[in-house]
């Protein structure tokens, strides 16, 4: 099989658990966006304890920093596949409010040059850490209904479910180190280029 046939057989395979991801991240985007005094005392805490640590330096605007940080949120968004992705359904949309409830309190012109250089694809790995998660529990659940299968072929289907699972995360785990990719981009992104590019543009 070609590399072009395999790529498409991937992106097939995993564009359902994309789309239910970007649907959350971006509805709970903009309903902070929209209502943001909706969810000020929810994620209010957060953005205030962000904006210390860059202010006081314990959140340092470098790449490894960076990197390390929002990997640790992907990293928790892929495991919270395990738990039948509760915790990947809370960090998305709680990732989301922040998100819009931050750019809520901004100029719109000011928010998007300082998010956008490397939102773009921050944001994009966060969505498909998302998804990883969803696929990680859909492995899990084929595992499970193979388990549950009667009769004389018990062990034939267990066995081919169980095959399919393992697929399944395999599929995850490759969509989780192209996450690791982006972010390292992003993060360098952020730490070299959104200020200086901001800046020329606004004037600062």
């Amino acid at each position: 099989m070609k590399i072009k046939e395999i790529s498409v057989s991937y992106i097939h395979r995993m564009k359902y658990y994309v789309l239910l991801s970007l649907i959350i991240f971006l509805a709970s985007l903009l309903l902070s966006y929209v209502y943001p005094g909706t969810f000020q005392s929810l994620v209010l805490p957060a953005v205030q304890g962000l904006n210390q640590g860059v202010q006081n330096g314990t959140v340092k605007l470098e790449t490894i920093p960076l990197f390390t940080n929002n990997f640790s949120v992907a990293l928790s968004l892929f495991a919270g596949g395990v738990y039948f992705s509760i915790p990947t359904l809370y960090l998305l949309i709680y990732n989301g409010l922040v998100i819009g409830f931050t750019g809520a309190q901004l100029n719109l012109s000011y928010f998007l040059t300082y998010t956008l250089p490397h939102g773009i694809v921050e944001l994009s790995a966060i969505v498909l850490a998302g998804a990883t998660g969803f696929r990680i529990t859909h492995g899990i659940i084929t595992l499970l209904s193979g388990i549950k299968i009667k009769g004389s072929n018990k062990s034939k289907y267990f066995k081919e479910h169980g095959i399919i699972a393992i697929k399944m995360i395999i599929d995850a785990i490759v969509l989780i180190l192209l996450v690791a990719i982006l972010l390292l981009i992003a993060a360098y992104i952020e730490a070299n280029l959104t200020i200086p590019i901001g800046n020329l543009i606004l004037g600062s």
